[in-house]
């Protein structure tokens, strides 16, 4: 599977310090807060307990994927956040054995994570058009290793989407209702597409269009989290929060000609011009 930390550990001092290591990279020794260690040290540490270092406790404990997503990875674009996640892999169903499209991978956060869940029978098919972050997310998620559940492909959606049947597609692109009708005719019958967008205009538009198929939109939603401080005496939410990280639509698919017909909205002819340039 692509991107499962097997390798990597996560160090903190319990205060301001945490990080995660591969420790199966070079160079051999490790920097902290008070000094150097190996990697060959570490790894003789019993992954739940502590150690010192010149005269600082540290506390080692095995990488999960949340933390290798938000500490380890590199990010050359936004990544879809933990917080949002969550619920899209609830939304798509993705279980065991299912084979899930994305597209765009960018850094390859939400790839890790479909790779973790569909687990070694299932499959990922995720799709990106920028040499540069496949290339990227070929080295973050080792994709380029035997053994992986994720086939990547260099490609926009414009030509085309080589897999049918798909159990879910998840589409994280700046203007998805161009790719409604490839991404339709790759998901099998009552299966589950969704969609991740910065933008409410992106939002109506999307839901214009998506009223031209048998698609049935049963949920948009933004999810918020506030984290609280961590003291029992005087507990009151963190100061500051990521306040915005994107829309979802979530849908299924109809058989063609069972839902559209029948539907009272009325698609809106737009024009294909451009979306402004986004931050």
């Amino acid at each position: 599977m692509a991107g499962l930390p097997d390798d990597k550990v996560l160090i903190t001092d319990m205060s301001r310090y945490t990080r995660v290591f591969d420790l199966s990279e070079a160079p051999d020794m490790v920097g902290l807060p008070s000094g150097h260690i190996s990697r060959e040290e570490l790894r003789k540490i019993v992954p739940g307990s502590s150690f010192e270092l010149k005269g600082k406790r540290y506390f080692l404990l095995p990488c999960d994927l949340h933390d290798s997503i938000l500490l380890s990875l590199k990010r050359n674009t936004q990544i879809v956040y933990p917080k949002d996640a969550g619920y899209i892999l609830l939304k798509l169903d993705v279980a065991p054995g299912k084979r899930i499209g994305e597209a765009g991978t960018g850094s390859g956060a939400m790839t890790s994570i479909f790779s973790r869940y569909v687990g070694s029978e299932g499959r990922v098919y995720t799709y990106e058009q920028d040499i540069g972050l496949v290339r990227h997310a070929v080295k973050n998620l080792g994709l380029d290793r035997p053994g992986t559940n994720v086939t990547i492909s260099h490609r926009s959606l414009e030509q085309g989407i080589d897999q049918q049947d798909l159990d879910a597609f998840f589409l994280d692109v700046r203007e998805p209702w161009k790719f409604i009708r490839q991404i339709y005719d790759a998901v099998k019958p009552g299966g589950h597409l969704g969609f991740l967008m910065p933008t409410t205009n992106q939002v109506s538009r999307l839901l214009q269009n998506l009223l031209k198929y048998d698609i049935w939109v049963n949920e948009i939603a933004e999810i918020l989290l506030r984290d609280y401080k961590n003291n029992f005496g005087r507990l009151r939410p963190e100061d500051r929060m990521i306040a915005h990280t994107g829309y979802l639509v979530f849908a299924r698919k109809l058989t063609p000609g069972s839902y559209a017909p029948y539907r009272q909205e009325t698609p809106v002819d737009e024009d294909d011009g451009e979306l402004p340039d986004q931050q």
